[in-house]
């Protein structure tokens, strides 16, 4: 008994993630250095990579919530994890990325890209996520 899907069943189950991926969400980088500006600010350069990409944002990351280690001092804080949908022909995304969703429900929220990794026969691209604060410099 063969578990694998057809292509046209593959095709209609990522037809049916991406029409629940209702937000949308620009994709932005760290592109290099920080650099610091004539006010002795130190900011990093970002790169723009896709805007207007659709995005679901789920609930805990396979059903189970991680902790990371974050922090200059190396203790452990509790951060809950997510799962960012997106659609499975957007492959550009790397670890570390933000995810800034600009319409949707989320509205305004950021998130970071813990590990931009792939499966066979996906519906949508699943990645782990986590929230963060909103780069001041974005909206400078």
């Amino acid at each position: 008994m063969s578990l694998a899907f057809t292509p046209a069943e593959i095709a209609e189950h990522r037809a049916d993630a991406e029409s629940r991926m209702t937000s949308q969400v620009t994709i932005r980088r760290i592109s290099g250095p920080a650099a610091q500006g004539l006010d002795g600010t130190v900011t990093p350069p970002w790169a723009e990579i896709s805007t207007g990409v659709p995005f679901r944002l789920g609930g805990n990351y396979r059903g189970g919530s991680r902790s990371r280690t974050e922090g200059p001092d190396g203790a452990e804080t509790e951060i809950a994890f997510r799962t960012g949908h997106l659609p499975h022909g957007f492959t550009d995304l790397r670890d570390g990325d933000f995810i800034d969703i600009t319409d949707g429900e989320n509205a305004g929220s950021v998130w970071v890209v813990e590990e931009a990794t792939w499966q066979d026969q996906a519906s949508a691209r699943r990645v782990p996520i986590y929230q963060t604060q909103r780069p001041e410099e974005w909206d400078a």
